[in-house]
């Protein structure tokens, strides 16, 4: 685990060394764990709003549709995206940016900014991987100068408000299994729980402790599962992900076959993504209107786009999971 020196706080950059022995760590075992990154201050006022949030959600007695899909007990929660909850030492973080940076490259962008809560008796989820790889061949690979395996070319954030252990249902990780290759050819939904052969190759499985304040970085193609949460209260997390420069699409991944007016358009316009169905369309994030002075206050040290928009209103709890994050109320005037 790394630590944040006071200078480095203070100048907003990590230490050369400790930043290549980070990525170094996410490229090799792919996480690392940061201590420290974000205040008390911001961990209480969120870890109050997740909890009164996913409580809410519960009150229906029904499963939600990522419950239904992944597990029993795990939310994808939507975050509240006004102030004062939208935190500078959490979207806006130089120290983030500088690691995201430094795995992705020039201009990465955030294409996710939400929850992950897991509720007391929740049941464990399936093991799997959330991206697949960008080149599916080492010829695909070394045509686009690329080496094999591929780098990643998304970075996931999982934010800890408080201590998350195994006793309050940490998440299984397998180390090393994101440069498993054999699952890029694999087709759309199948688990490395079917393979025990490439489970055995890389386990045994590790835990994904992260101190109050500590964000683990991981590229997302290890893989892991969440677990049951065998305690008695709300296991918060929030979830940042940041996609590389030449991830055009509004999820982050590779589409090539663009034509040249597509390609003219993003060039010009860098609010523009290919959306699920092909078509080129605003892949910003929204927040209502309350929150822009923070991104306005901090501009990025590192060259991260932060790919967001503001709004009059909008409903936090639905659409979380989908373009934009959330569902727009009412739009800002011009």
């Amino acid at each position: 685990m790394y630590t944040i020196t006071d200078e480095e706080r203070s100048t907003g950059s990590l230490e050369t060394e400790k930043l290549n022995r980070i990525v170094s760590d996410i490229g090799t075992a792919g996480y690392a764990v940061v201590a420290d990154l974000v205040s008390p201050e911001t961990r209480q006022l969120l870890l109050e709003s997740v909890r009164e949030d996913a409580e809410a959600i519960h009150a229906a007695d029904e499963l939600t549709p990522h419950e239904k899909h992944t597990g029993e007990g795990h939310l994808q929660l939507g975050l509240r995206r006004r102030a004062p909850y939208v935190r500078a030492d959490l979207l806006t973080n130089p120290l983030i940016e500088h690691i995201v940076a430094g795995v992705l490259g020039e201009h990465a962008w955030l294409g996710f900014y939400n929850g992950n809560v897991n509720m007391p008796g929740s049941t464990s989820q399936p093991l799997h991987f959330d991206r697949p790889f960008t080149w599916k061949t080492k010829e695909d690979a070394e045509a686009n100068g690329e080496h094999w395996p591929p780098r990643a070319t998304t970075l996931s954030c999982s934010i800890a408000l408080e201590e998350i252990t195994a006793s309050n249902a940490a998440t299984e990780i397998y180390p090393g299994s994101h440069r498993e290759t054999a699952v890029a050819a694999w087709p759309r939904g199948e688990r490395p729980g079917t393979h025990p052969e490439m489970l055995e190759k890389w386990g045994p499985p590790s835990r994904m402790e992260i101190p109050a304040g500590g964000i683990c970085f991981r590229d997302p193609r290890m893989w892991h599962r969440g677990m049951p949460n065998k305690s008695d209260r709300i296991r918060p997390m929030i979830a940042m992900t940041f996609h590389a420069a030449l991830g055009n699409h509004w999820r982050g991944t590779l589409v090539r076959d663009l034509s040249p007016e597509d390609v003219a358009r993003c060039k010009e316009d860098s609010s523009l993504r290919v959306m699920d169905d092909g078509k080129l369309g605003d892949g910003r994030l929204v927040f209502e209107d309350s929150a822009r002075e923070v991104f306005d206050r901090h501009p990025s040290m590192h060259d991260i786009g932060r790919n967001v928009r503001f709004v009059r209103k909008l409903d936090h709890t639905v659409d979380a999971h989908l373009v934009g994050g959330a569902r727009v109320l009412e739009e800002s005037a011009g």
